[in-house]
């Protein structure tokens, strides 16, 4: 029996997608949106839910769950997938038991075994090392490094970053851009407003100041988006355990 670290998993019926979530992290993100919503916050009526004690689901339990549902792409998200010593387990049984599209969204600081991983998207917090140090509790360097990783891997590869003004801001955002661009200019980037869910020590970004950062990262990239948290979720989004 194969134990993991994934205590919750939503299906987004519009999109035939299913999202893992994975207990634990390596970063102390200050804005972190898990710590203040652990389950998925795309469905009403289990928002934040007090107190939350994790369940930890088996893999065949995780499988079993997904083969109801009959999901095409799965997402593994959390708090952090890579924190899951069996994360690849997962992966490749449901590559091969359900023949999903397996896509991980992960802060970079492992690098996880790719077999059975089809994408990534790496958030990169901030270029700038104290910046990056005071917002997540960690140092940049092994996220940088492997995201040049990752694209050499030749994995379908993104990123994203959290814009908060007056801290990683249009100028943090430029600098993020530029590094992308000097992997390739091609690797897609979506910046998201920052919500202060937890800290109020930032306000949240305005339309204009999201467009403006959106204009700076496509000075260096090509393919460039952003979400301001105000979008609305298409279809259905169901609680499967």
């Amino acid at each position: 029996m194969i134990k993991t670290k994934v205590y919750h998993i939503s299906f987004h019926a519009a999109h035939n997608l299913s999202c893992l979530f994975f207990w634990g992290c390596n970063f102390s993100c200050k804005g972190c949106l898990r710590r203040a919503e652990p389950l998925d916050c795309h469905f009403p009526g289990t928002k934040n839910p007090k107190p939350f004690s994790p369940t930890f689901l088996t893999l065949d339990e995780i499988t079993s769950a997904l083969k109801k549902a009959k999901p095409k792409i799965i997402v593994f998200e959390g708090w952090e997938p890579t924190f899951d010593q069996n994360l690849s387990e997962i992966t490749k049984r449901l590559h091969h038991e359900l023949g999903t599209w397996n896509y991980l969204l992960t802060n970079g600081y492992f690098l996880p075994e790719l077999e059975g991983m089809d994408e990534v998207k790496v958030s990169i917090k901030a270029i700038s090392s104290e910046i990056h140090q005071e917002y997540t509790g960690k140092s940049n360097k092994r996220v940088l490094e492997n995201f040049q990783k990752l694209y050499q891997s030749k994995i379908k590869l993104s990123a994203e970053t959290v814009f908060i003004p007056g801290f990683m801001d249009k100028e943090e955002v430029g600098k993020i851009a530029k590094f992308i661009a000097s992997v390739d200019k091609e690797i897609p980037l979506r910046i998201d407003a920052y919500w202060p869910i937890i800290s109020k020590r930032w306000r949240v970004p305005t339309i204009k100041e999201m467009k403006e950062a959106v204009e700076e990262a496509k000075s260096y990239l090509v393919n460039v988006s952003f979400l301001n948290g105000s979008e609305e979720v298409k279809g259905e989004v169901i609680r499967l355990i």
